[in-house]
């Protein structure tokens, strides 16, 4: 397991469904991650897509006020970036993500 992803959506807000998605992997690295564990403060659902800019593909859906794990996998090297499911952005509370499996090992 690696360290956590913590996002600030006051500082750096996660775009409406109608935007671009916001990056926040470039290259998920050599191994494959199988899940997400996920602890959201926004309060609103978040995709997770992966695939070159402008050509995202959903993965799962996470979010929602809660801590959970959604499994999803994230093929190795792949670009990982977030979007909000309503065309609103996010804008308020944090999402830390710890991507299971992830990394250079």
């Amino acid at each position: 397991m690696d360290s956590p992803q913590v996002l600030n959506a006051t500082v750096t807000p996660i775009p409406g469904s109608g935007s671009n998605p916001l990056q926040i992997i470039a290259s998920s690295g050599l191994k494959a991650s199988w899940a997400i564990d996920y602890i959201d403060s926004t309060g609103d659902y978040i995709g997770v897509f992966t695939g070159a800019s402008g050509h995202e593909v959903m993965l799962t859906i996470i979010g929602g006020g809660q801590t959970s794990r959604a499994y999803a996998v994230i093929p190795a090297n792949s670009r990982v970036s977030l979007r909000s499911i309503t065309s609103t952005p996010i804008t308020n509370g944090y999402l830390s993500c710890v991507f299971m499996g992830m990394g250079w090992k």
